[in-house]
């Protein structure tokens, strides 16, 4: 028995043996722990938005013209340093629609500037909604706000003759990380729930019934400039708003070539070849409302790996150079924060980034031109070994 046993052991020690021989020679290494790198979590946003590439701005705030616009309005009594965003909107609004009277034909070419327009209306001329809100978007974007022309047609825009569209603002907020909607000609912005609303959410909340739920807050500064009196005015506005619910129309760029996207509201609609009875060209159409609303205080981080790297060891020494980017159109400069710690201002794009064992953590964010912050970005990453890794991931 002991013989029989001895030989069974032998051929299982062969077997091993032979086996061990064979994986060497056919390159097969046996199991080890190899230094990793895994990225644990990342921000709900880490795809970069490229839908803001299309939206145009009339010019930079660090444009010799911006100093002009901020120089001659003060003039008339407007600045906005030192407010808070929401404020320096509400202050923004109520002083362009302070402006002069409203009068529904007036429209002048885009070649007379809005400072034109500022003298010509201290003479008593008084202009349309689309010289509210070329106003109002050109005095935000000279004190570094984001801000855009948006259109509400009626649905019959095509064969209307006239009253078939009403020209508002929107504006890039980073208190509510959204587009917020401001009509400059009434001196409103509407809210539901407390939250200020775009024009889409106005719009599509008055294609479901909720027209009388929306909270409109008007500026006392027109009303008194109307002499009308608070509730009297807000309930006017609600009336006019109530049919500009078949179209939205934002200004957009493309090849280098600016036009407008027409959202169409109502799927019941066509896309509109014709406006007031005129033929209406080169505009794109959509059904997606989330094209015309790509996010402007997104910051994003490329990952490009610098350090020491061996098939057998696996990322001996992890180190990286990040790139950063944003979506925000002007800023001052990026700031970054490892592991928890103090928020830190970084001069360019570029940041060395080496992983401590363990788990690491980057968040980045942009300061914009105005001092407001952009929503940070983070990335958690794990460096270190399978089984340290499984542990990490094994804690409640």
């Amino acid at each position: 028995m002991r013989s029989k046993h001895r030989s069974i052991l032998l051929a299982i020690i062969t077997v091993a043996t032979s086996y061990s021989a064979l994986s060497q020679v056919a390159g097969e290494r046996l199991p080890e722990e190899r230094l990793l790198v895994r990225v644990l979590s990342t921000s709900h946003d880490f795809e970069l938005d490229r839908r803001s590439l299309y939206y145009p701005f009339p010019f930079a705030p660090t444009d010799s013209i911006a100093a002009v616009y901020r120089e001659r309005v003060a003039r008339y009594s407007l600045r906005l340093d030192g407010l808070s965003e929401l404020d320096a909107f509400r202050t923004a609004l109520a002083w362009v629609g302070t402006r002069w009277i409203h009068h529904s034909d007036n429209t002048v070419p885009p070649s007379v500037t809005t400072l034109d327009l500022l003298e010509r209306a201290q003479k008593g001329e008084r202009f349309t909604c689309v010289e509210y809100a070329r106003l109002l978007v050109d005095v935000l974007v000279s004190y570094g706000y984001p801000a855009r022309i948006v259109g509400l047609s009626k649905p019959d825009i095509e064969i209307r003759p006239r009253g078939a569209r009403h020209v508002a603002v929107e504006a890039w907020s980073t208190t509510h990380h959204k587009w917020v909607f401001l009509d400059p000609q009434w001196g409103v912005y509407p809210c539901l729930n407390g939250q200020w609303m775009s024009a889409y959410e106005l719009i599509r909340a008055i294609a479901i019934g909720k027209l009388n739920e929306i909270e409109l807050i008007a500026t006392p500064e027109v009303c008194t400039f109307y002499r009308t009196g608070y509730d009297e005015y807000v309930e006017q506005y609600r009336s006019f708003l109530s049919t500009y619910t078949g179209y939205l129309d934002y200004p957009y760029v493309y090849n280098g070539k600016f036009t407008l996207m027409m959202y169409i509201c109502d799927e019941s609609l066509s896309p509109p070849l014709a406006f007031q009875g005129t033929p209406l060209s080169g505009l794109f159409y959509t059904r997606s409302w989330q094209k015309a609303y790509g996010s402007l205080d997104q910051t994003i981080a490329t990952f490009t790996y610098t350090g020491a790297y061996t098939p057998r060891s696996g990322f001996t020494d992890p180190e990286y150079t990040l790139e950063l980017a944003t979506t925000m159109p002007w800023i001052r400069h990026y700031e970054v924060r490892f592991n928890g710690g103090p928020w830190t201002p970084i001069d360019g794009v570029h940041i060395r980034w080496r992983l401590r064992r363990g788990i690491n953590t980057i968040e980045a964010r942009v300061i914009g031109w105005n001092g407001l912050r952009s929503r940070h970005t983070f990335v958690k990453l794990f460096w270190g070994t399978p089984t340290e890794l499984a542990a990490v991931n094994n804690t409640p």
